[in-house]
């Protein structure tokens, strides 16, 4: 989201964007005072960019490479550079230039930043750079960072041989770009070595001519679809050439309009031929930003861009994170429970408690994605510090001079992610942390009444950053809270039914209401707050509470019709349907028919139109059912199941020996305090008799006797 003509106080900055576009000069072309620029940005003037930077370089990112600082609270990543030109400032290594961005991945570990510059190997364009401000990065040598952090860098395309940074695109890479960069400045560009790269690309409309191939893109089909959830587009047309090689598609970039484009990752493509492409619509493509709304390009092997006589409808666009793996596991995060609750806990830092009127503001643009969505957020206790790190607190904060937003921010969330494996050992992303932090030299509009004239409406920000929260990226989408930009005296408090609303569900239906193995227990739909199942004298029974019963119409309590409730022949039958009764209810639900074997059962709640969230399913035994028991034994197909109550979230370490005591397989499993059912392929073991051991969280050993026909 951006601010448009914002006036920012405090710090000895008075930066508009009437002032900021005022002082572009010749060569940038500015966007018009109608459209916007990326999420809570406030322009920083191209003569107070030059000025506040004492390094100004030319440059392409060669690495990326993450680390914790001192404190093992903050993610960052290093990149080297190779300086190619500087136009301000000197630097003792230019062939390795360190430069530091927010954020990053290491192993399991991610630490993502809204409105925060991120750096991919093989990016080139110029950096306004000034010494790292962080403390406790433990580098050796000088290390820089991006003043203004995504302002700081003006990114170039060599499809095209322009530049754009977050306000401003550049029609071509010549002198007069390199003047508008620092208009005040005396110093021309210093050269310091070729760039082979820049110079095809600039030379490239000069030879596209001579054989290139010709692409026409006819059509999108379909012609609206979601972005991160692995929907395919179609793009038809033709001169494409037979296969890909070096050509690739380009959608609008959702960060910032559409200004710029962004391509799929390489793993995206899924088929190429003269006449057609089939492409995964991105949310995390190339450089990490999702695809929105706008015309989609092909550019064939050699040859130039064609555009779609239409343009893509981009409806929502999901959260994806990708793994350090080569290729990477690009996948969508889920949330997990991690208070009494069944939900997430925010906590208000003590600079932004003590501004009621924005307390009171954010806790309405809370209750407006809990009431529509079915998120479980709550706000609890304060937390004592003001502190935006990574410390199992997600803290909702106002910036201080010890720990100040970049220049040009109003406002951001960190999103904490960690990986683990599941069961099937496919690997899963969760966020186990999400802090937001707001600039305190923005005079807002905390409400409730609404923002006018030249006033930014905190509520407004506040709705939009929680869909970050929620996991959902940028659109270019007028009217959705997640459009990309808001304007001064604008209030978009509301969620749009078609894109917020339907967003968010489909990251908790399809995610985050479910258990996904690792992580930590699933999600409750709000408004519960507690349920619970239980095998009793007479059946198995179902217990639950709820809280501020907004979003609810009814409960309905099913039973699985078999134990693998994926396979085909799966169903759900239902066991009751419960009307709502009225606030601190205690719902109860009883079995009176349970089958005498195990069984899912599940709850869900009724929407008030008709549709339905369903909390993770749990699983019961029969009264006098073991807790640990091998099944079917013997075993004639090609699966194991082990029936397991474990007592806490500790790793299963498990062994099978056939009956000479050889070992055929050592690992863990995780599993889930209560019943559990794991599932092992036992394809391989040779008809006999087997044992199967196993280790649970507190030490102890014990094991079970199979035969395998």
């Amino acid at each position: 989201m951006s601010i448009i003509t914002i006036v920012a106080r405090g710090r000895g900055a008075l930066l508009g964007l009437a002032a900021a576009l005022a002082a572009v000069p010749a060569g940038a072309q500015s966007l018009p005072a109608a459209e916007a620029a990326p999420c809570l940005l406030v322009p920083i003037a191209p003569a107070q960019r030059a000025a506040a930077a004492t390094l100004i370089a030319e440059a392409q990112v060669l690495d990326a490479r993450s680390f914790w600082d001192a404190g093992h609270r903050h993610l960052f990543t290093r990149h080297r550079l190779r300086v190619f030109g500087l136009l301000k400032g000197s630097a003792a290594d230019t062939a390795g230039l360190v430069v530091v961005t927010e954020g990053g991945r290491l192993g399991p570990d991610q630490q993502v930043l809204t409105n925060t510059l991120r750096l991919t190997p093989g990016q080139q364009g110029v950096l306004f750079l000034g010494p790292a401000p962080w403390p406790g990065l433990g580098l050796a040598g000088p290390a820089y960072a991006a003043y203004g952090s995504t302002q700081g860098f003006v990114a170039y395309d060599l499809a095209r041989a322009t530049a754009a940074d977050p306000f401003r695109a550049y029609p071509a890479i010549d002198a007069a770009f390199y003047r508008a960069l620092d208009p005040a400045g005396t110093r021309p560009r210093l050269a310091l070595r070729p760039n082979p790269a820049l110079a095809a690309a600039q030379a490239r409309p000069l030879v596209a001519a001579k054989g290139a191939a010709v692409a026409v893109v006819t059509g999108l089909q379909p012609a609206q679809l979601p972005a991160g959830t692995g929907a395919v587009l179609t793009v038809q047309g033709s001169g494409f050439g037979a296969t890909r090689g070096g050509g690739f598609v380009e959608f609008a970039n959702a960060d910032d309009g559409g200004r710029t484009t962004v391509q799929p990752l390489a793993a995206d493509y899924l088929a190429w031929a003269d006449n057609a492409i089939q492409v995964r619509v991105p949310s995390a493509g190339a450089g990490g930003h999702p695809a929105g709304t706008g015309v989609v390009r092909v550019t064939p092997d050699g040859g130039s861009a064609a555009a779609s006589p239409g343009a893509l409808t981009v409806v929502y666009a999901l959260t994806n994170v990708a793994s350090t793996d080569v290729p990477p596991n690009v996948q969508r995060p889920n949330h997990v429970a991690n208070n009494a609750h069944g939900g997430l806990t925010f906590r208000y830092a003590p600079n932004f408690g003590a501004n009621a009127a924005a307390g009171a503001a954010w806790q309405r643009a809370l209750a407006t994605w809990r009431c529509q969505t079915g998120m479980n957020w709550e706000l609890g206790p304060p937390a004592t510090a003001n502190d935006i790190a990574s410390d199992g607190l997600s803290v909702v904060a106002f910036d201080q001079a010890s720990a100040a937003l970049p220049a040009g921010i109003l406002g951001r969330t960190t999103s904490y992610y960690q990986g683990c494996y599941a069961p099937d050992r496919s690997v899963v992303f969760y966020v186990n942390e999400i802090d937001t932090q707001y600039s305190s030299a923005i005079a807002f509009q905390f409400g409730p009444a609404i923002a006018v004239g030249q006033q930014v409406d905190f509520e407004s920000v506040a709705v939009h950053e929680l869909g970050h929260a929620q996991q959902l990226s940028h659109l270019i989408r007028p009217g959705a809270i997640m459009h990309y930009a808001i304007a001064r005296g604008q209030n978009s408090r509301q969620l749009a039914p078609e894109s917020d609303v339907a967003g968010g569900r489909q990251v908790l239906r399809t995610r985050s209401f479910r258990n996904r193995g690792c992580g930590g227990p699933a999600l409750l739909p709000a408004p519960l707050t507690a349920l619970t199942a239980a095998t009793e004298t007479g059946g198995p029974v179902l217990r639950w509470a709820t809280q501020d019963d907004c979003f609810l119409s009814s409960f309905v309590v099913e039973r699985s019709a078999g134990l693998d409730t994926a396979a085909a022949t799966a169903g759900w039958q239902r066991v009751a349907a419960v009307a709502l009764g009225p606030p601190g209810t205690a719902y109860q639900v009883a079995d009176a028919q349970a089958p005498a074997r195990l069984a899912y059962y599940r709850l869900g709640l009724v929407r008030p139109d008709g549709t339905r969230d369903y909390a993770a399913p749990l699983l019961l035994a029969p009264a006098g059912a073991p807790a640990a028991a091998l099944f079917p034994n013997p075993v004639t197909g090609t699966q194991l199941n082990f029936q397991y109550t474990a007592a806490t979230d500790a790793p299963l370490v498990y062994s099978l020996y056939d009956e000479l005591g050889r070992r055929y397989r050592l690992a863990a499993a995780a599993v889930l305090p209560g019943l559990n059912v794991l599932t092992f392929d036992v394809a391989a073991l040779r008809p006999g008799f087997y044992i199967f051991r196993w280790q649970d969280g507190q030490g102890g050993y014990q094991s079970r006797k199979f035969l395998r026909l």
